[in-house]
């Protein structure tokens, strides 16, 4: 078990002060010799973080990543359950070059191999997201150790796709931070879960983790480590840190004011199912005794903890921010909409929600995944008022057809968002299928849906697509499917 200082040592060597001139690197390779020997194997690890500076111990995590280099092979990438769109404007946009080296904070791990860092993706699209995992000749990755890979004891980098998609990366305006304040979730020494939602069944860790019960086997106890990650934003000034040994105080790092911590799991963080355990932002958080409390300070006084006891201690947005959080008024979004009946559409997008008089789910007629079955469907076309300049804003169609009788029609239509982004003044066009071949007359209208995700415990509306279908359900929920400004309205007969 680590003592107090030694874990404080590591965690405060993850924040180099890269201003600082670093000591020729055969000084800091005879200190390491020197307060190395005699011991050898894990136990020098630990008391490299101890002996040495905080400084050279910085130094010395980057020596230790060279050397992992030397003893690791390259394996297979982590392969991403779907690949992104060739185009940087539609659907979740690709990654921007500049946001994939992984940032300089170095993190030692508790028993030793390569250190610990994390990366902040930023796509075209406005998607924010962080991957976490081991590095290795300076690139992010996970081991191929426990049950990783079969145990191959290779290195396996991480790619961007691995961690881009819509539920784990909020989406955030130009100029504006995310807040994503992730709880200490419990990972293997591989660091694999950390690559993001987006990993191929194939190529995730074969053992289960808390809140887990997929593989048939619990990972082991030994191998779990303790993680937090996240951003606070520019404005936050400290993190204390409290442990069961102590507590102790650092910055967050850099202008998004990142943080990453690594310490050894506490015990029977894995026990099993009945141990409890939450889900967090990037994975599941033990209700384990002894689980690690992050407490933030900003520079106006506002105090936050992480993982938070009540909602009053969340840690959100200091200053309001994410392209949702101004919607144009109707002046700005009015604009003319044509509409067009087609008797029978090939190949049909699915609707985002169908629903009947309830609220509840319309029995819609399906097809393959992602589609509707072929029948008729209306054309809405008309030019976009303003931008949506992310995958935070959109333009949607609601259809609301008049029952008739001896014939079931949904009470309410919504199609899916545009996925792409918009300039002001481009064409636009939406089809949406009708679900039933019923003659009948739709009112209907296109609206412009924006939501507000700085992410984490921020208090952000969620995704897009769940920020649009929160405001339809049963009668009496408080729901107003008219919250969102109206583009055009109009009414139209089919067949």
């Amino acid at each position: 078990m680590s003592t107090f200082r030694e874990i404080e040592n590591r965690l405060r060597a993850g924040r180099p002060d890269i201003e600082v001139q670093a000591p020729p690197l055969a000084s800091v390779l005879v200190r390491i010799e020197q307060t190395s020997h005699p011991a050898r194997g894990r136990g020098s690890w630990r008391r490299r973080g101890v002996v040495l500076p905080i400084a050279v111990g910085v130094l010395v995590l980057a020596a230790a990543s060279a050397g992992g280099a030397l003893l690791l092979a390259s394996g297979k990438p982590v392969a991403p359950a779907f690949v992104l769109p060739a185009t940087p404007e539609t659907g979740l946009g690709e990654p921007v070059g500049a946001s994939l080296a992984p940032l300089p904070m170095r993190v030692p791990d508790p028993v030793g191999g390569p250190p610990w860092g994390m990366r902040v993706i930023r796509t075209t699209r406005g998607l924010v997201c962080l991957q976490a995992g081991r590095v290795v000749d300076g690139a992010l990755g996970a081991l191929g150790s426990g049950y990783a890979f079969g145990g191959d004891g290779r290195f396996h980098p991480y790619l961007p796709a691995d961690a881009i998609a819509t539920d784990s990366c909020p989406v955030v305006g130009t100029g504006v931070s995310p807040i994503l304040p992730g709880p200490p979730v419990i990972v293997p020494a591989s660091g694999l879960p950390l690559a993001g939602e987006n990993v191929s069944e194939t190529d995730q860790e074969h053992c289960d983790l808390p809140g887990q019960q997929d593989w048939g086997v619990r990972c082991p106890q030994a191998e779990l480590r303790q993680v937090a990650m996240g951003l606070l934003g520019p404005d936050a000034k400290s993190i204390q840190v409290a442990t069961p040994e102590g507590s102790f105080t650092v910055a967050p790092y850099g202008p998004d004011g990142a943080y990453l911590f690594v310490l050894q799991a506490q015990a029977n963080a894995n026990t099993s199912m009945s141990s409890g355990a939450y889900q967090g932002p990037f994975g599941y958080v033990s209700k384990a005794t002894g689980g690690v409390v992050l407490s933030v300070t900003y520079g106006d006084g506002f105090q936050c903890q992480i993982p938070a006891n009540d909602a009053s201690r969340q840690c959100h947005a200091q200053k309001p921010g994410g392209s949702g959080s101004q919607l144009p008024n109707a002046a700005q979004l009015s604009s003319t909409v044509h509409v067009s009946y087609m008797p029978r559409e090939g190949h049909p997008v699915a609707s985002l929600l169908v629903a009947d008089a309830t609220g509840s789910t319309f029995a819609a007629t399906s097809g393959v995944s992602g589609q509707a079955a072929p029948g008729p469907a209306l054309t809405v076309n008309f030019s976009a008022p303003v931008s949506a300049d992310s995958a935070s804003s959109a333009y949607v169609v609601e259809l609301k057809p008049k029952p008739v009788s001896g014939c079931a029609t949904p009470a309410v239509i919504v199609s899916q968002p545009t996925n792409q982004t918009l300039k002001a003044g481009a064409p636009v066009k939406i089809t949406v299928p009708l679900e039933t071949t019923c003659t009948t007359t739709y009112t209907g209208r296109v609206f412009f849906a924006s939501s507000s995700t700085v992410g984490g415990e921020s208090g952000g509306e969620g995704p897009l697509y769940e920020a649009i279908a929160a405001h339809y359900g049963p009668p009496g929920t408080g729901r107003n499917p008219m919250s969102f400004p109206t583009v055009g309205s109009f009414q139209v007969s089919v067949p």
